[in-house]
């Protein structure tokens, strides 16, 4: 995610299905702007899945999308 406007959480929380990924040694965006905006989410009523790769700096795509569950994940939503 690398964070977002936690005002933005409100939208979200209801209406999308969230998994946040992020590397715990990112040097591009810091890992406490995906925890803030989790946060929020959460405050908003959402409860997304949220996984640090503490191992990963800015590239932590590649260890997402590696994630056995991240298909099965993805298509067991649907647009209501």
């Amino acid at each position: 995610m690398g964070g977002d406007n936690t005002n933005n959480a409100s939208i979200y929380a209801k209406k999308v299905p969230m998994w946040v990924f992020h590397g715990g040694k990112d040097n591009v965006v810091p890992v406490d702007h995906s925890d803030v905006m989790v946060a929020a989410l959460k405050e908003a009523g959402a409860e997304p899945k949220y996984t640090i790769y503490p191992n990963d700096g800015h590239n932590s795509w590649d260890d997402a999308f590696a994630e056995p569950e991240l298909i099965p994940w993805l298509f067991s939503h649907s647009k209501k």
